[in-house]
């Protein structure tokens, strides 16, 4: 007979989660080593109760996500859509928005930095970080490594396809891509420089 518990808490991987033991083994998304369990995936731990003839084995897994429940955890590799917070001389803060085309749920606080020579492949040494985004842009970025702590992420637009996709002018008018350097204001016409992203629906708007 199995048992699930709640959720215990968000890892990543490598995080050293139990001390292996007798009554206690690795299950899904994790691994033994030197008498330790450790995380194996970024996501929630999980703690199943086995019964086995007289004795109870706790299973430790992590997974993705919470069975029944929206909350996601962003991953190296995933593409998520975040919003520009601040600009810097050398990043842009972020706070991350969805994973892929599942949406945080408001209780999951994820921040994340675009570094200046993550922005773009080529050039990277002439570029001008307030050129390309801008606080309350909407941007489309590939995670490429953890920052400093559980909650925080790098990320990425070198790829074409990553970049901009909703940006709002310093007067506050919703802007939509003209070209692939720039956004223009939808009532005063007023363009202001971006890294826009080339995704198909703006290649309809572009032409």
């Amino acid at each position: 007979m199995t048992s699930d518990s709640h959720a215990v808490k968000i890892v990543i991987p490598g995080d050293v989660l139990y001390p292996s033991s007798e009554l206690r083994r690795p299950g899904k998304g994790t691994y033994e080593l030197h008498g330790s369990i450790y995380s194996s995936l970024a996501g929630f731990v999980f703690v199943k109760e086995e019964k086995q003839r007289e004795r109870t084995i706790e299973v430790i897994e992590v997974r993705r996500s919470e069975v029944g429940h929206d909350h996601v955890v962003p991953y190296i590799g995933g593409v998520v859509t975040a919003r520009v917070t601040s600009i810097g001389q050398r990043f842009a803060k972020c706070a991350l928005i969805c994973v892929e085309e599942t949406p945080l749920p408001g209780g999951a606080e994820f921040g994340a930095l675009l570094r200046r020579e993550d922005i773009q492949a080529t050039d990277k040494d002439k570029i001008d970080l307030a050129r390309c985004f801008s606080p309350g842009d909407v941007i489309l970025a590939r995670v490429i490594s953890f920052g400093d702590n559980q909650t925080s992420f790098l990320l990425s637009t070198a790829e074409d396809e990553l970049g901009v996709v909703s940006a709002v002018a310093e007067s506050g008018e919703r802007m939509l891509p003209v070209d692939w350097v720039n956004m223009q204001g939808v009532k005063t016409g007023v363009k202001e420089p971006r890294k826009v992203a080339r995704v198909p629906k703006m290649n309809q708007l572009i032409g």
